[in-house]
């Protein structure tokens, strides 16, 4: 007798409703749906996850996205600007400010090039060479995967024991790190669609305030819980190493406790997945702030991106380039209140019009 087979999942393409008001839908996909029924098209998604899917047009023409990334940029576009020390290139060449940076193999990478070309191998950085490089630029310096997102893996390194353990972690998940020179300023994040700043957004890593009686631990945990809430979502934990190997560098420790009022940085970048916090600053922006931005997404050849610079403040004529990406999430910037949300609606009305333009 034949065994029967296990019930696999659901497979195909399901519509997703107009007037749907599922709170599992991350925002983003609320939005598509809504738009693209204004418009007369409607939005369907793998019938297991629903994170991905196609825009179908009223006319039937399909648009394709999985996540946050749709097919409004080519791909090559995208991966290109996915490659973190590919893309400083190509920005740098087209006379924007960049950090300077050298890309590091990890060991089984080098070993297995050196099987098939021993020459190749032979010229890629080691342990070594990022140890040259940083004190050549000076600490401290930034370690990260060359391909990551969402502040995924990113530490500050200000010594070479602490970029040594850097790259040792991360060598054991990626075969290509990053390191940067730390660059002084405040964090923004520009939001790009066919040469107009659409918005921008300044960023501040996660902190917590003390209240003078509580250590920095129960402040800490206190604050990840938090960040959970609202469908929210986290890519921090209370006893992630780089929360600790921050606070260590600053000189305090988990049972340190903080006088009141005092904020006490816990992450050294400022993403939003990481628990950093954005205000809406594009009332503020300098044309030349807003042209560098606008000048990084077309180097890449993207339509759509997020571009993440660093700055004296968005007025600031010469900020440099951190990265650019092909796929901005701004569910976060949607949370912020009633004026940020508006924004981000308007920028994918005008993604949505791009996408059937």
């Amino acid at each position: 007798m034949a065994t029967p087979l296990p019930p696999f999942p659901d497979q195909g393409l399901r519509r997703v409703a107009h007037d749907a008001e599922d709170e599992h839908l991350p925002v983003w996909l609320r939005l598509m749906v809504r738009l693209a029924h204004a418009r007369g098209g409607h939005v369907e998604v793998e019938a297991e996850h629903g994170y991905a899917g196609r825009l179908v047009a009223a006319d039937g023409h399909s648009h394709f996205f999985k996540g946050t990334v749709f097919d409004i940029n080519g791909a090559g576009a995208a991966a290109l600007a996915r490659d973190k020390d590919y893309a400083a290139r190509f920005l740098a060449a087209a006379g924007l400010r960049v950090p300077h940076g050298l890309l590091v193999h990890a060991p089984r990478r080098r070993a297995a090039l050196h099987l098939k070309n021993p020459g190749v191998a032979a010229r890629l950085a080691d342990t070594r060479a990022a140890e040259t490089f940083a004190r050549a630029v000076g600490y401290p310096v930034f370690v990260k995967p060359n391909e990551g997102s969402e502040g995924e893996g990113v530490s500050r390194a200000g010594d070479p024991a602490a970029l040594d353990a850097a790259l040792d972690q991360l060598f054991t998940l990626h075969d290509r790190v990053l390191v940067q020179r730390a660059e002084a300023g405040e964090d923004f994040r520009a939001i790009v669609l066919d040469g107009r700043v659409l918005a921008v957004f300044r960023r501040q890593p996660f902190r917590v305030t003390g209240d003078g009686k509580s250590p920095l631990s129960v402040l800490v945990a206190s604050a990840v819980a938090g960040l959970g809430g609202g469908g929210k979502g986290t890519r921090i934990n209370a006893d992630d190493p780089r929360i600790l190997g921050h606070l260590a560098a600053s000189g305090r420790a988990p049972e340190s406790v903080p006088a009141d009022g005092e904020e006490v940085e816990l992450l050294p970048n400022a993403n939003l997945s990481t628990g950093g916090r954005a205000f809406d600053v594009t009332a503020s922006v300098a044309p030349a702030f807003a042209g560098a931005a606008s000048q990084a997404a077309r180097a890449l050849g993207l339509r759509f991106a997020g571009v993440d610079l660093i700055a004296t403040g968005p007025d600031d004529p010469a900020p440099v380039v951190l990265e650019v990406n092909a796929g901005p999430g701004l569910s976060y910037f949607h949370r912020l209140g009633a004026r940020e949300a508006e924004t981000v609606e308007r920028i994918y009305e005008g993604l949505v019009d791009a996408l059937l333009s």
